[in-house]
């Protein structure tokens, strides 16, 4: 019988997780169901502001896709980009393709900590003024992997300027007590998870069906150490984390070998 296994991450990965699927030799089957929503901000004052001084700094770090997209939102010329932009894994390659320059800092771990390392061995890191664009939050705690993130730069002596410039929302109450509803009747095996925020709403609609006298027995992956970390956070029982997290490749052929 055929596994299925019920992928949380937001719409804006999807396709990457599509195609690494694709790519690789599965037996599951994946079903989509994003448990956090991502949406670029109107631009509001300060997101102006930072536009206008952009070129005051040394890095503009994007945690994320969405973050990318909204540098871009910017519509500034490409020179103002260019030996700043910092991704993570693959959004390196969304820079390239939105911003038309290539990222800086190509060679840090795919993670928000390896671009701390990263910093760590360029020259005078305390002398660098860095932007780091950030969601607000709807619904949702701030995960310890930014605050760590920002206290681990301003440890160093980063000046750090946050740009908020994008909204990270949960779904709807609706549709977490109908998946409640379908986790209860065991329609996934196993779930699998790559953020904290997933991490979050996930362990609010397996409360709420152990409320209802339905607890969930469902195995629960993760994309790697930082994702587990925030699901250990919020008391998810996590199955396994992938060995290797330096892209959906490799989390994809992990959860092959365990699902």
């Amino acid at each position: 019988m055929v596994k299925r296994i019920l992928f949380t991450a937001p719409v804006s990965y999807h396709n990457r997780l599509r195609e690494a699927i694709s790519m690789s030799p599965v037996s599951f089957s994946p079903l989509f169901v994003p448990l956090i929503r991502t949406s670029v901000l109107p631009p509001d004052g300060a997101f102006l502001e930072f536009c206008r001084c952009l070129t005051s700094f040394d890095y503009i770090v994007c945690p994320s896709l969405t973050a990318v997209r909204a540098l871009a939102s910017s519509d500034l010329s490409r020179t103002n980009f260019e030996g700043r932009v910092v991704a993570i894994g693959r959004d390196q390659l969304s820079v390239t393709r939105l911003l038309g320059v290539e990222p800086v800092l190509r060679y840090a771990k795919p993670s928000m900590m390896g671009i701390v390392e990263a910093l760590q061995l360029q020259s005078s890191p305390s002398a660098k003024h860095v932007a780091v664009l950030l969601p607000q939050f709807s619904g949702l705690p701030v995960p310890t992997t930014i605050t760590d993130f920002l206290s681990a730069l301003r440890l160093m002596g980063v000046a750090v300027t946050p740009v908020y410039c994008y909204r990270t929302s949960t779904i709807d109450k609706e549709r977490c007590t109908d998946l409640a509803d379908a986790l209860c009747h065991g329609f996934v095996d196993a779930i699998a998870i790559t953020s904290g925020g997933e991490a979050y709403v996930l362990s609010q609609i397996l409360s709420l069906a152990a409320a209802q006298g339905q607890p969930v027995e469902v195995p629960i992956y993760s994309f790697g150490p930082y994702t587990t970390r925030c699901a250990q956070e919020v008391a998810l029982d996590v199955a396994g984390t992938s060995p290797c997290h330096h892209s959906f490749t490799d989390y994809v052929e992990y959860l092959a070998s365990v699902v």
